[in-house]
């Protein structure tokens, strides 16, 4: 049971107390009215007793002591009454100061409970903005949740994508080291390009200087190129490095005349080492070194090449005229 229902029944039952005690009071005090107009009766009766001289005097006693005894009973039942009624004034004050103390109490318990109930108002409004915090964090959670599963997913592309491009870098390297395998092939095949053009110039312009000068057709000479004649083609031996006039090497660059000339170069090596004996071949290395010289510029050609496009065609012939007897006495 809560204390201040005990409380409260208490104070009921001292209330029913009160008034039992002072429902005995007012029974006691109409008691006291009735002997007390009994005793005025009595009272009566004897004063109209003693009136009559009829009556006798033994009743008279009777009645006196009978009075007597009924006023001793009266002062019996007064005092006792008294008494009563002193316990009861004490009992009354002594339950007013309880029900005094108990008011007392009930009104500080009662400021409590109001005490209570605003602090249960406050605890409820502070837990109606706790639950909206918790709901607001619960939704910032869900958002960074979410934020994290994107995080994940972009970070395995960012892995997925680095792998690509590593893998994109590898190829990138391999395809680097075979683009610079290919540029050193290249390299190469442009420096074996520019030693056979060399060859087949110095080769030309030595058969060109040997017919201006005209060299005396002796078999040492002739034994160098041992020409082996089928018909109307003479094949040549490569000539020897010793015999090879020293011709300035035309230098690389970069620019696509320089390459363009290592093609025509190419192929008119391609074309040298099969001459035929007629005026065809020699006019058709003629004209190729004409051409190439005059699409050329000034400082990229040697001096050996002006002086033989110095010659006239007529000279050539003149030349092709005398090698042919040569040729002839040498067979």
């Amino acid at each position: 049971m809560h204390p201040q229902s005990m409380r409260q029944s208490s104070y009921e039952v001292l209330e029913k107390k009160l008034k039992e005690a002072f429902t005995e009071r007012t029974g006691i005090l109409r008691q006291l009215s009735k002997t007390s107009k009994e005793l005025d009766s009595i009272k009566g009766n004897l004063q109209s007793m003693k009136n009559d001289d009829s009556v006798p005097k033994k009743d008279v006693q009777r009645i006196l002591e009978l009075s007597h005894k009924q006023r001793e009973e009266m002062r019996s039942l007064q005092a006792a009454l008294q008494k009563q009624l002193d316990e009861a004034a004490e009992r009354a004050e002594k339950h007013q100061a309880t029900i005094k103390f108990l008011k007392m109490e009930m009104e500080k318990k009662t400021k409590i409970i109001k005490d209570l109930q605003q602090e249960n108002k406050s605890l409820k409004n502070k837990l109606l903005s706790g639950n909206k915090l918790c709901d607001i964090h619960a939704e910032e959670s869900k958002r960074i949740q979410a934020q994290l599963k994107e995080l994940r997913y972009g970070k395995k592309d960012l892995i997925f994508k680095g792998q690509q491009l590593m893998d994109l870098e590898n190829k990138l390297r391999v395809a680097k080291e075979e683009l610079e395998k290919a540029a050193l092939d290249k390299e190469s095949q442009l420096r074996a390009l520019k030693d056979t053009v060399h060859i087949c110039f110095s080769s030309v312009l030595q058969t060109q200087t040997v017919d201006l000068h005209r060299l005396p057709a002796t078999p040492t000479h002739l034994m160098r190129y041992s020409p082996f004649v089928n018909n109307s083609r003479v094949t040549f031996r490569e000539p020897h490095m010793k015999d090879i006039p020293k011709v300035p090497r035309i230098t690389a660059s970069k620019s696509p005349v320089n390459v363009e000339m290592m093609r025509r170069d190419g192929t008119a090596a391609k074309e040298c080492p099969m001459i035929k004996v007629g005026a065809e071949c020699f006019q058709n290395q003629t004209e190729r070194t004409s051409g190439k010289k005059s699409d050329q510029p000034a400082h990229h050609q040697p001096r050996n090449l002006e002086h033989t496009d110095s010659q006239t065609p007529g000279n050539s012939g003149k030349m092709e005229e005398g090698k042919k007897p040569q040729l002839d006495k040498h067979n």
